[in-house]
């Protein structure tokens, strides 16, 4: 009799499957990740960038295998278990992904980017020479920094020198943009004018600007600072 009993107790137990919660949420979330950094590779974006997509697809799939959970709960064919293991690196995956996601809509992420890309630079000047006219006998110099002012022969004012930066980004040469002048009577006025920096941020940009002015030889010459 105990032998009648037992072979339909095995042959039940040969029939039941075991699901195991959080392990398709695993092997799904694998599959993303390798999926971002290989579009990453393929196309001109950031993983990261693909990676926030991962977070909602991983939530999805696991809260679909919990409901799976709750239907097969309380069938006799099926034994559901947690995969604690897989339950947990996707909690921890989803999380970060959240985390990026908030942090690139905030803008944080790109301040932290720009952080890491800070480097010390320089730039050179090397502006178009101004013709002073006869006329003038007297030439004002206004700068937003301090400028080194030497004479020459020559009847022109010309600006050169160097800028040392700390930024992330590469600055063009400001030749053109930085000295105007302006002649009113027998007075010509030299406005230096400094380079953009960006002060906000976690890491704000710094200029040294190290320029020498030349002025003709014999004109009187007066600096002003703003």
């Amino acid at each position: 009799m105990n032998g009648a009993n037992v072979m339909p107790e095995a042959g039940r137990a040969a029939g039941m499957r075991t699901w195991r919660v959080g392990s398709l949420s695993m092997g799904i979330t694998l599959m993303l990740m390798g999926t971002a950094l290989a579009v990453s590779l393929w196309q001109d974006i950031g993983s990261y960038e693909v990676l926030t997509w991962v977070a909602p697809i991983v939530f999805i799939m696991l809260g679909a295998e919990l409901l799976l959970y709750l239907k097969f709960s309380g069938s006799d064919r099926a034994i559901v278990r947690y995969d604690w293991i897989s339950v947990f690196f996707v909690g921890v995956i989803g999380t970060v992904s959240l985390g990026l996601a908030l942090l690139m809509s905030t803008g944080l992420f790109d301040e932290l980017k720009r952080e890491l890309n800070m480097t010390q630079r320089t730039a050179y000047v090397d502006s178009a020479a101004a013709t002073v006219p006869p006329a003038v006998t007297k030439i004002v110099v206004q700068s937003m920094s301090g400028v080194e002012v030497d004479e020459a022969d020559a009847r022109e004012v010309k600006l050169f020198g160097q800028i040392r930066y700390w930024s992330d980004k590469k600055l063009e040469r400001p030749d053109d943009g930085l000295m105007r002048t302006h002649v009113a009577g027998a007075t010509m006025y030299v406005m230096i004018g400094a380079v953009d920096r960006r002060d906000g941020g976690f890491a704000a940009e710094t200029v040294d600007p190290q320029l020498t002015l030349i002025v003709p030889k014999g004109v009187e010459t007066v600096q002003r600072g703003f």
